[in-house]
């Protein structure tokens, strides 16, 4: 794998559904366990129909340690459980996820 930053993105329909207090609970927990296992920066959005989520890594490399850990799955599954408690379809609201090489950035 080549050093150089990426991005990873995760953007899902809302279907006129709301943020629960437990969903965004377990997108901040996810989000500040992936700060501490190297994601140099961290957005979670939301506009009226989709939810965003947003990290950066300074190489493709430390997020797939991350994405392939224990706390990571451990993460993944609290924020699935809170989306589905909330009446999200998960996979089928999932719009896009996907990681990108940073080309520019400033």
């Amino acid at each position: 794998m080549e050093k150089s930053s990426v991005i990873r993105m995760w953007i899902t329909n809302k279907n006129n559904g709301e943020i629960t207090a437990q969903m965004s609970e377990s997108m901040v927990a996810f989000l500040s366990s992936a700060i501490e296992n190297g994601c140099i920066g961290s957005t979670f959005a939301e506009d009226d129909e989709r939810i965003v989520v947003y990290t950066r890594w300074l190489d493709e490399m430390t997020l797939e340690q991350f994405r392939s850990s224990e706390v990571y799955k451990l993460q993944e599954g609290k924020i699935i459980q809170s989306f589905t408690a909330a009446g999200f379809e998960i996979p089928d609201d999932i719009l896009f996820n996907s990681t990108a090489k940073v080309l520019f950035s400033n």
